[in-house]
């Protein structure tokens, strides 16, 4: 069975802590310029294309998980 990566993007902008799940990994700070995995795509509540993203740490494990509108990256591959 081959195994895929998961699709990157950059942050393009600061996300509003509320859309951050502070359950998940560490509860950093969502910043400009920070590296996620693309995880879902989903609806907003105001009709607007978004999508679940994850950010690791270098080791692997979660430093935090959120919702992105799909204006605020920019995928990498």
């Amino acid at each position: 069975m081959e195994h895929r990566s998961a699709r990157k993007a950059r942050l393009l902008v600061n996300i509003p802590p509320e859309r951050v799940d502070g359950t998940v990994g560490e509860g950093k700070q969502a910043k400009a310029g920070d590296i996620v995995e693309l995880d879902q795509g989903f609806t907003g509540s105001n009709g607007e294309p978004m999508g679940l993203v994850v950010c690791r740490n270098v080791d692997g494990s979660i430093r935090w998980a959120g919702d992105v509108l799909d204006s605020e990256i920019e995928v990498l591959q």
